[in-house]
């Protein structure tokens, strides 16, 4: 109890150095509206009451915009909002464009802090000292972020690291704006009906999500890893080696990277590199990403690159990452072909596939927005045409619709926007429609390669005969239930046949099913292991492919009888 009374007191506490902020910044209008303006000091309140002075004394509303205002109260919140304030940059689909602009700066110029601090979360980590962890360790940072700052350093044989150490107390601090982030999305919600189209409690609780997520470092390790073993076929890219003996979930000790950034395109020329391909690896690192791992870096700005020798990509950013589940994948991946045949009715129906709920108010509207779009993208004879923009757009107007896309489709629009924006710095005749079709062409052979196919079987068969497996028992509990008189069940005769037959012609259905993924089965066992049995001219493995595609169409016809 004493625990709780302490944490309200220090909640209200920072909830009300937070409104003063806000109120200095020129948002006494949003304080009034929520109601908390009771939270305000006595001074301020009369300020508010009897409007006889500015917000802030420094301020010039005349001059300095309600976006530019908001991101600057997200600096001055500190190290939680400023978070925030980079998570709602990347929410183009319900946020304004000149908000996004303002907000996309509270990416760089975060504080350091101490070097002292640095040692004694390293010697809580460790259980021992930074000098015994580490041969050499540089005091002062050469990047810094609201989460982390990074550090230079040398492991006991020589190698040379960055080591990324997570600001002191930022876990507690984050917890704890956290609450008060949700009560005050709670109040906007209750109070401010015009905006609730932005689903302020929603993007309170992705934000937390995603930033617990961010501050145990292992996960970034971990979504390193990850890529390294996606693309570890293809000398093009590379990602830095993880250090997992000197990483903690405070810690983060990765390969150290020389190389050009991404954005100097003037330096990659100079060292003999070439923009144009660079800027074709670059797309189809993204297409790859989005339509085959269904895994992607959520946030590619040309910061988060550098350019090594031979051109190859050096991705070293994996805080901020995305997932396409594979009904995803094959949705978009339709969109895109689509897309790719300039079918706009098409394409936009393609597009509502991709929103999980939507209304047919929402539908209609949609439609009505996305056939312009479309109709003069696709028939447009202007050469800077964008495809990413594009579809960036139709994203955008979902939102508008009252369609909702999922925040991980979000992601990836606004990730295929940046791809194209850096190809264009990089090489400013890079076209990516031009691109597109051979690109995503190629892609999509790799997403339905039959051996990806294969495998993906087999994954899928153990799911489906779990499912046959547990499918008499079920029946058994629901029929016990029904016994009990724990369901209320009401049938007659006729019904009871109809049930009857029914069950008849599903285990019928089981069977052959059972049937077909034996021998799919069984064919892939022989695929892996031996292709030379021939029985007639064929292999054993393609007769049972093919008594699987017979069985699978009586299957069907079964299934369609009734």
């Amino acid at each position: 109890m004493l625990f709780s009374i302490k944490t309200m007191v220090g909640d209200i506490n920072r909830l009300r150095v937070i409104l003063v902020i806000l109120f200095e910044e020129g948002f006494g209008f949003l304080i009034d509206r929520v109601r908390l303006a009771y939270l305000l000091p006595f001074k301020l309140r009369l300020c508010s009451i009897f409007r006889r002075c500015k917000p802030s004394s420094k301020l010039d509303e005349t001059v300095i915009s309600l976006p530019e205002r908001l991101c600057r109260s997200f600096q001055r919140l500190g190290p939680t909002y400023v978070k925030f304030g980079q998570i709602l940059s990347l929410r183009s689909d319900i946020i304004p464009p000149e908000y996004i602009q303002q907000l996309e700066k509270l990416q760089t110029n975060a504080n350091t802090f101490s070097y002292n601090k640095v040692k004694e979360i390293v010697a809580e980590e460790f259980g021992k000292d930074i000098s015994q962890v580490y041969k050499t360790f540089s005091e002062k940072p050469f990047a810094a972020a609201s989460l982390a700052q990074v550090h230079n350093a040398e492991l006991p044989d020589g190698t040379e690291v960055a080591v990324k150490v997570q600001r002191p107390d930022i876990r507690g601090i984050i917890e704890n704006d956290i609450h008060i982030l949700f009560f005050f999305a709670a109040l906007v919600e209750k109070y401010i009906k015009e905006i609730i189209y932005l689903q302020p409690v929603q993007l309170v609780k992705e934000f937390s999500e995603w930033t617990m997520r961010e501050l145990d470092f292992s996960v970034e390790a971990a979504n390193a890893e990850r890529f390294r073993q996606n693309f570890a076929d293809d000398n093009r890219f590379y990602f830095p080696e993880i250090h997992w003996d000197y990483s903690t979930k405070r810690v983060l000790t990765m390969e150290l990277i020389k190389g050009i950034k991404l954005s100097e395109a003037a330096k990659i020329i100079k060292a003999g590199g070439d923009p144009y391909v660079l800027a074709i690896n670059g797309l189809e690192l993204g297409l790859r990403q989005f339509f085959i791992h269904g895994f992607f870096q959520a946030d590619p700005h040309p910061g988060n690159f550098f350019v090594l020798k031979d051109n190859v990509l050096c991705l070293y950013d994996f805080g901020m990452v995305g997932y396409l589940d594979r009904q995803m994948r094959d949705s978009l991946s339709a969109v895109f072909i689509s897309f790719v045949e300039k079918n706009a009715e098409l394409t936009s129906k393609k597009m509502l596939d991709l929103a999980p709920n939507y209304s047919l108010q929402a539908k209609e509207e949609f439609a009505q927005r996305a056939m312009p779009i479309l109709s003069t993208w696709f028939y447009s004879k202007k050469p800077e045409k964008s495809f990413a923009k594009m579809f960036y757009h139709l994203v955008i107007e979902g939102a508008k619709s009252g369609l909702y896309f999922p925040r991980n489709l979000v992601l990836c629009s606004r990730a295929l926007l940046i791809m194209e924006g850096t190809g264009l710095k990089l090489c400013p005749e890079f076209k990516l429609y031009d691109e597109l079709a051979p690109l995503f062409e190629k892609v999509i052979k790799e997403r339905f390669n039959p051996k990806r196919i294969m495998k993906d079987m087999e994954i899928s068969m153990i799911d489906y005969l779990n499912i046959l497996q547990q499918l008499p028992e079920n029946t058994l509990k629901l029929i016990e239930k029904i016994e009990k008189g724990q369901i209320d069940v009401k049938i007659d005769k006729s019904e009871i046949m109809a049930i009857k037959d029914e069950m008849e012609r599903v285990n019928n259905i089981r069977l052959i099913s059972i049937v077909i993924i034996t021998l799919l089965v069984t064919a892939a066992i022989i695929l892996r292991l031996e292709q030379q049995t021939l029985v007639f001219g064929l292999s054993v493995a393609k007769i049972a492919l093919i008594l699987c595609l017979i069985l699978s169409v009586w299957l069907i016809s079964i299934i369609r009888k009734k």
